[in-house]
């Protein structure tokens, strides 16, 4: 995810033509956008601890821009007329756009305010804003909604690419350990059954007779050496099934797994 191209993505959905405000907006506060991540990727290394990743990096742009676009598009109209745009600091030391905008004939003062909302989660980052306008409002939504599914899509890819290297890590664990498990002799399978599952370590034929158990055994040691040796070819069997049958079961069910999960990327154009 970290070679997320999100111009690219955003270009192929975009739904503003060219003249719509919001998107002479946008461009406007290209700049300013920029500087807002990198505020933002500072606070979360700063407040979480953790790496920003390209994936968090192209998240806070977007974010930023669904809440920049929300802020604006409730007051305006797509045939509304940018005259001047500024942008400054508040008297709160928040970033402030200030700006005119004409419709019908009538120029407006529209001002917001991004007030910073942290979190320690990258999609809890985010900025609220307060505005004043003498705008009247529109509440138009639909460019919103549009980036709005966007944030979606990409929290489905990067919820998607977690679970799929979950599973990949699963698999090549599962590799390994059952290269070490075919390679191991009967002997050997003996004695990790008995210093890890705790097999029954059976007494000699002495002790058994000293028990005054040798009866359980016909009073017979080759009988009773050959439970023994039936005991141990059992628990081999059942250890062999687990650790080898078993695990090449469970590769080939994680397997299918991440073939499910790389189709749903690729379906996402990941």
């Amino acid at each position: 995810m970290d070679n997320f191209d999100l111009r690219k993505y955003l270009a192929e959905g975009r739904l503003l033509e060219e003249g719509n405000i919001i998107n002479v907006i946008l461009d406007e506060l290209e700049p300013t956008i920029l500087d807002m991540v990198a505020e933002t990727e500072a606070r979360y290394e700063e407040q979480a601890k953790k790496k920003f990743t390209d994936f968090d990096r192209e998240m806070a742009r977007l974010s930023i821009t669904s809440d920049m676009v929300k802020a604006v598009e409730k007051y305006t109209s797509p045939s509304d007329t940018l005259l001047s745009m500024e942008v400054s600091t508040s008297v709160k030391g928040n970033l402030e756009i200030i700006a005119e905008i004409k419709r019908d004939g009538v120029t407006y003062h529209f001002s917001t305010e991004a007030i910073y909302a942290g979190g320690y989660n990258i999609q809890r980052l985010h900025y609220r804003y307060l505005t004043r306008t003498s705008l009247p409002k529109t509440g138009a939504s639909t460019i919103t909604k549009v980036y709005s599914e966007k944030i979606k899509r990409m929290n489905k890819v990067e919820r998607l690419s977690k679970d799929l290297q979950q599973y990949k890590d699963r698999v090549e664990k599962a590799q390994k350990e059952l290269v070490i498990n075919s390679k191991l002799t009967d002997d050997e399978i003996t004695q990790v059954g008995q210093e890890e599952d705790k097999w029954l370590e059976w007494p000699t034929w002495e002790e058994i007779i000293r028990r005054d158990a040798a009866k359980n055994y016909n009073n017979d040691e080759a009988y009773y050496n050959q439970q023994i040796k039936d005991s141990i070819a059992y628990n081999i069997e059942r250890w062999k099934h687990s650790n080898i049958t078993w695990k090449k079961h469970n590769i080939s069910q994680l397997s299918k797994e991440v073939e499910k999960l790389e189709k749903k990327l690729s379906d996402l154009g990941v």
